[in-house]
C-alpha cells in the first residue's frame, strides 16, 4: 500500500505548552521513506534530536513509489508547516518552483546545493571525498583485482560517489578494475527502493569476479548487502553505519552525517540564526567518513588502514583534490 501522507505527532507537556504555540516542521523523506536504515532514518535521527530540544510539532510526508511527492501533497504540507526539511535530489526542482511562493516559510534542502533564495538553505556533502577513501580501501582489500559499484539512478549526487570511489581505487591500486551499474535510468528514482534488484545485480557482479561492491542506492542497498553475505564477499554500505546489517560482510560504510546536518539546520532556525544558501560538509568538517569497521578491521591489513589515514589527511590538507566531473551535460 502506498504511503502518501503520514502525520507523526509528538506531544510534550513541559510548561503547559499548547500545540498552537509550537512551531511546525514538515519533513519530506527521500525515496523509500522511513525504515530504510540509511539516509532517511539518519536524517530523522537528527530531526528527532532537534525536536526533543526545541519542542516542535512534526509532520512527515513520504513520497510516491517513484520517489517524488506530488505538488498537491507538497503544497498541503507547506500550508501546515513553518519549516520544511527535505531529503534527496528529487525534491530540488519542487523547492525551486514553490518556495518563492511562500516567503514566510523556511526551507531546508538536504543533499543539493541551492543558492539565490532568501528562505531556503541547503546542505550538501562532499561524498566524493568519503567515497575516495572507500574506493582506496576496496582496492587494497580486493583479492581478485576487481571491485564493483551499484547506484540507484545516475543523478549527479550519486555519480559523485561513483567517481570518488573509482578515483580512490585507482589512486591506491592503479591496475584495479571497477564494474559500474545503475538500477534504474536517470529520472527514475525507484532504483532506491528495489532491494530484490540490488540483490540480483550484486550477485551478477560477484559471479563476474568482483569481491567488493559499494552500494549507493538507499533501501536497494540492503539487497546488495544480503548478496555479499550469501556470496561470502564484501559490500560497502552508505550514508549510515550499515556494518551491522551483515556482520563481517560489510567491509565499511561511507557515512554521510545527515543527522548532524539536519540537527544543525533546525537548531539555526529555532534560534533565529537561519542562513540562506548552501553549506558543505566534507572530511574537513567531519561531515563524511568511513565507519569504524567494527566487524572487519581485524581482517584488513594494517598497511591498508595506515594508507587510508594518510589519504584522508592529504585530502583535508589539499594534497589530493577530489573533484566531480559532470560529463552528463
Amino acid at each position: 500500500m502506498k504511503r502518501i501522507f503520514a502525520a507523526v505527532l509528538f506531544l510534550f507537556f513541559a510548561m503547559g505548552t499548547a500545540w498552537a504555540d509550537q512551531p511546525v516542521v514538515g519533513f519530506v523523506t527521500g525515496v523509500s521513506g522511513l525504515g530504510d536504515l540509511s539516509y532517511n532514518d539518519m536524517s530523522y535521527g537528527g530531526i528527532r534530536k532537534a525536536q526533543q530540544e526545541f519542542n516542535f510539532k512534526l509532520i512527515i510526508l513520504e513520497p510516491e513509489a517513484d520517489g517524488k511527492s506530488t505538488e498537491q501533497a507538497f503544497v498541503k504540507l507547506i500550508q501546515q508547516s513553518d519549516i520544511l526539511i527535505l531529503v534527496g535530489a528529487q525534491h530540488a526542482d519542487m523547492v525551486k518552483k514553490i518556495a518563492p511562493k511562500f516567503p514566510d516559510k523556511k526551507f531546508i534542502l538536504s543533499e543539493v546545493p541551492v543558492g539565490g533564495m532568501k528562505n531556503t538553505s541547503s546542505v550538501f556533502f562532499a561524498q566524493g571525498e568519503g567515497s575516495f577513501l572507500a574506493g582506496a580501501l576496496a582496492a587494497m582489500t580486493s583479492k581478485t583485482g576487481k571491485i564493483g559499484f551499484i547506484g540507484g539512478t545516475p543523478v549527479p549526487q550519486v555519480r559523485q560517489f561513483e567517481q570518488g570511489y573509482v578515483d580512490g581505487a585507482r589512486y591506491a591500486v592503479p591496475e584495479i578494475k571497477v564494474e559500474i551499474a545503475y538500477v534504474t535510468p536517470l529520472g527514475d528514482f525507484s532504483g532506491f527502493n528495489a532491494p530484490a534488484k540490488g540483490y540480483n545485480m550484486a550477485m551478477g557482479q560477484y559471479k563476474d569476479g568482483v569481491d567488493v561492491v559499494f552500494t549507493v542506492a538507499g533501501l536497494t542497498g540492503n539487497g546488495v548487502i544480503e548478496a555479499a553475505r550469501r556470496s561470502d564477499k564484501y559490500a560497502i554500505g552508505v550514508d549510515s553505519d550499515q556494518d551491522s546489517l551483515a556482520k563481517g560482510f560489510v567491509l565499511t560504510s561511507m557515512i554521510k552525517k545527515l543527522d548532524v546536518a539536519a540537527y544543525n539546520e533546525l537548531k539555526a532556525v529555532m534560534q533565529g540564526n537561519f542562513k540562506a544558501g548552501p553549506t558543505s560538509y566534507g572530511l574537513k568538517q567531519d561531515g563524511v567518513g568511513l565507519s569504524e569497521m567494527k566487524y572487519t578491521r581485524d581482517k584488513i591489513p594494517a598497511a591498508a588502514l595506515k594508507k587510508i589515514d594518510e589519504i584522508r589527511n592529504k585530502i583535508i590538507n589539499g594534497e589530493i583534490k577530489v573533484q566531480f566531473r559532470d560529463d552528463s551535460k
